[in-house]
């Protein structure tokens, strides 16, 4: 529980940090692709109203990529099917492997990933507060492997669960995949978690060379499900 003690203040202080600009990475973050995208948050929000007047989905080009600052991420909710695009406002190393990167949407929620992977998320509703990502990390090296992942999830009263996920990575091989005007070569891996009788599977490309993760597709918690990324802009 020292750990999770540790990621929970390392993820507070990022994101206050993010939210008050004082990193300096948040400051000329924005342009066509902020103005395009759709709020995650509202795009969920709409659809449990029962409103479908939201906006519908942006092709991304190299010319829209030129315009806009910063780095970008683009994310579609799987229980909308909608997108937004995210901007890179924080990032930090601490003594666990990996970067710890926050990124806020259009309406200032915030997903944070440590190496490419989930380990917090702030504004969603159910949120995750924190999560252990060592042993998906040291998945990636090719071999496969796993262990126990303790996420900790919000309950409707306000308070929280440390939930301890037994999981296995597998490794699916080499993948090429496009993300706008790229084709990356990847590997592919695919990590399944049980706690009970609760299943999740989350999947992961990342490049053969340098160990970026670029796209991923992750459980961001019993509330908001499934989100699917894709790092467009470095």
């Amino acid at each position: 529980m020292k750990r999770l003690s540790i990621s929970l203040i390392l993820i507070s202080s990022l994101v206050l940090t993010a939210c008050s600009g004082g990193n300096g990475t948040s400051k000329g973050n924005g342009g066509a692709l902020l103005q395009a995208g759709s709020s995650v948050v509202g795009a969920v929000k709409a659809r449990r109203a029962g409103r479908n007047n939201v906006p519908t989905r942006v092709v991304v080009t190299r010319k829209l990529l030129d315009e806009t600052i910063g780095e970008v991420m683009q994310v579609i909710p799987d229980k909308t099917g909608l997108q937004d695009f995210m901007f890179l406002v924080g990032k930090r190393n601490d003594s666990y492997p990996g970067t710890v990167e926050v990124w806020k949407s259009s309406d200032n929620a915030h997903l944070i990933l440590r190496d490419g992977v989930l380990i917090a998320t702030k504004g969603l509703g159910g949120d995750m507060r924190s999560a252990d990502a060592s042993t998906a990390i040291a998945g990636f090296d090719g071999h496969g492997g796993g262990g126990e992942r303790v996420m900790v999830l919000d309950r409707q009263d306000g308070s929280a669960q440390a939930v301890p996920f037994a999981c296995d990575m597998t490794q699916l091989g080499r993948e090429t995949i496009q993300i706008v005007d790229q084709r990356i070569s990847t590997y592919r891996m695919r990590e399944d978690c049980v706690y009970r009788n609760t299943k999740i599977t989350n999947e992961y490309w990342v490049e053969t060379s340098g160990g970026r993760m670029r796209k991923s597709r992750q459980w961001a918690g019993p509330v908001f499900g499934y989100v699917a990324f894709e790092r467009l802009k470095n």
